[in-house]
């Protein structure tokens, strides 16, 4: 497992945050705290962060989601310290002094979905696999889950939600989720257009704007972020997250995973 922090070649205030865990990148509590940890490290002139996941092994994606495996026995304590640390480490994310652009590439789920909200831009491929399918075991979605309400509006987040469905790159960018889905001959070369447009600004207006924003957050949906910490945390242990959780683990397609 590995998080490493590089600067850009082409922009010395940009830098790269790069999430390689092993097979789909998934979000144990080691990755959740090394990533925290790095972002927290971000060098203070940084203007511009990229985050991604590995390139090895072809998938290209972001993330599937934390390791069902090791969560699905935790008690309603164990899953609260979990979920507080996976809210902790977006909201690192959230409260950094540089404008965040998230690659979700091929996938991006789950949790991986909740951090690619907490960035400022997002780009998948137009067959990205993206979705919240907590509902499909045994969770309720919560978290930085708040945040789809702001990006598709309240009727659309629900159905998401709701369904667990998962939709393509192109029907994510159709509804706001995602900025941009491209073709994946091309996306490599939109992540630099993207990233050459935001660091040619100044960097210092920009981690200005970066501190508007933050100002504008709403206090009903920071409040209501914080309240879905401890829900989510009272699903475990109780019979249905067991039961769901089980037997999603035994039917699952093992090309992904997804909390």
């Amino acid at each position: 497992m590995a998080v490493t922090l590089t600067r850009r070649d082409d922009y010395d205030h940009a830098a790269t945050l790069r999430i390689d865990s092993g097979e789909l990148n998934l979000f144990g509590t080691d990755t959740i705290a090394a990533i925290r940890e790095t972002v927290e490290d971000v060098p203070s002139d940084v203007s511009v962060l990229v985050i991604r996941g590995s390139d090895d092994g072809g998938d290209g994606g972001l993330t599937a989601g934390i390791p069902l495996d090791e969560v699905k026995d935790l008690s309603t304590t164990e899953a609260r310290g979990v979920m507080t640390d996976l809210h902790g480490m977006m909201d690192a994310v959230r409260n950094l002094d540089a404008v965040t652009v998230c690659c979700c590439g091929e996938y991006a789920l789950g949790a991986g979905l909740e951090l690619a909200m907490s960035c400022d831009f997002r780009l998948a491929t137009e067959e990205a696999s993206l979705g919240l399918p907590e509902i499909d075991i045994g969770l309720v979605t919560g978290v930085q889950g708040g945040l789809l309400v702001r990006l598709v509006g309240l009727q659309k987040a629900k159905e998401l939600v709701y369904t667990g469905e998962v939709i393509s790159g192109t029907e994510a960018e159709d509804i706001g989720l995602v900025n941009d889905a491209v073709a994946p001959e091309e996306y490599e070369a939109e992540i630099d257009a993207l990233v050459g447009r935001l660091a040619e600004k100044s960097p210092l207006v920009v981690q200005m704007q970066t501190r508007v924003f933050r100002g504008l957050r709403s206090n009903g949906v920071e409040s209501g972020v914080d309240a879905s910490l401890e829900t989510i945390a009272a699903c475990f242990d109780t019979y249905d997250q067991t039961e769901a959780m089980a037997a999603f683990l035994e039917s699952r397609d093992p090309s992904f995973e997804g909390r």
